[in-house]
């Protein structure tokens, strides 16, 4: 590996095929444009989910599409750049193919990490969601593998379609609420609310990364402890870097 990769990357939520994306593809090369520019200083970077809007692979078949991001990490994972995936609440069917092609690395759970001496909690941040029930059966039923088979069984024709539009309006209900997006506080926003009571027995984490929340935010929890949200590809095109030094999160701008 090249002496001059010595920089951790993070990012999030790119939701990548995405009806609700006016410009799919201009998303994806912005994306691109990102990885290429990072390129020669990038020993590791993690995504950390939602990356895809959906994504389910059948034994023969996967999504068609993404080609220039595919393509980008399998030439980053050939030249030695490590490729961590973690599975978000909206690509979570994730099995081999990624592994076998480009050598990713596939996250189904939170991971407690040393990275360059310090001490890191990653998640896609849906894993720690408590707040409503609805959304935790959806989540058990999505993530159980007997329920993932009965899935596989359904025409591809049938589910991409049905999963692509569930997502589409999902968002659009989103953006009609607009105060569930923007940041609510340390009191409400629960990933704070997780760190913090996290920290209660594991006063060693250095640093919570979370995707999910599609909000930028960079919050110290105590003298030792921070978290951040990694924002999205969406509409902050943001990312964090640590370089064992410092980390800070920053915007890809296009020139």
């Amino acid at each position: 590996m090249s002496t001059t990769r010595t920089k951790i990357y993070f990012a999030s939520d790119a939701h990548l095929g995405a009806r609700f994306h006016a410009e799919p593809k201009e998303v994806e090369r912005r994306l691109v444009r990102w990885l290429d520019s990072i390129k020669e200083e990038a020993a590791e970077i993690w995504f950390l989910g939602d990356m895809f809007d959906y994504w389910y692979e059948y034994k023969y078949v996967v999504p068609k599409g993404f080609t220039r991001f595919l393509g980008k990490l399998a030439e980053l994972s050939d030249n030695g750049v490590k490729i961590h995936i973690f599975i978000g609440n909206h690509d979570v069917w994730m099995f081999d193919y990624l592994p076998e092609e480009i050598g990713a690395v596939i996250h189904r759970e939170p991971l407690t990490i040393d990275l360059l001496g310090k001490r890191f909690f990653l998640a896609h941040g849906d894993e720690v969601d408590y707040r409503s029930r609805a959304f935790r059966l959806i989540r058990r039923i999505f993530r159980n593998r007997f329920c993932q088979i009965l899935y596989s069984a359904i025409h591809p024709r049938w589910t991409f379609g049905f999963a692509l539009g569930w997502s589409l309006s999902s968002r659009k209900k989103g953006l009609r609420k607009q105060e569930e997006v923007a940041y609510q506080g340390e009191s409400a926003e629960y990933l704070v609310q997780f760190a913090k009571s996290y920290l209660q027995t594991h006063p060693d984490i250095n640093f919570f990364i979370f995707g999910h929340r599609h909000i930028m935010l960079d919050l110290m929890l105590n003298r030792n402890s921070r978290l951040l949200i990694a924002g999205d590809w969406m509409q902050h095109f943001s990312y964090i870097v640590w370089d064992g030094n410092v980390l800070y999160m920053e915007q890809f701008e296009v020139e």
